[in-house]
């Protein structure tokens, strides 16, 4: 068994798309316009964003977050810059912490989102 998607309640479904799609390179496989996207990444993993009934998006625990994980501290760094470049907010600025280098950006309606990677130089 392997987790297949994961569909988060949102806003703004063309705000939240776009961000995933421009940040984050996936695709949209399918969209009914003011209710519901689906997103792809390379792996066949589908992320959701929708609001089928227009109701106000859910308030998410301050925890919550989506999380992708790379392979070389580089690309985090290069997804960070892109991003604060972008005036998108960090909840979490970059930093080294339990063997990876990591930071925490906020999507549309402020749902967290976690970049992390292994880093070799980090020691714990």
């Amino acid at each position: 068994m392997r987790l297949n998607h994961v569909d988060l309640q949102v806003s703004d479904i063309d705000a939240a798309r776009k961000f995933f799609e421009t940040f984050f390179g996936l695709r949209c496989t399918y969209q009914r316009e003011g209710q519901i996207a689906l997103l792809e990444d390379e792996g066949g993993f589908s992320l959701g964003v929708s609001n089928l009934f227009g109701s106000p998006p859910p308030v998410y625990p301050p925890d919550f977050h989506v999380g992708f994980v790379l392979e070389r501290a580089g690309q985090v760094r290069e997804i960070y810059d892109r991003l604060k470049t972008a005036g998108i907010a960090m909840k979490q600025d970059l930093r080294e912490g339990g063997g990876n280098l990591f930071f925490q950006c906020l999507a549309p309606d402020a749902i967290a989102v976690e970049v992390r990677a292994p880093n070799p130089r980090s020691h714990g």
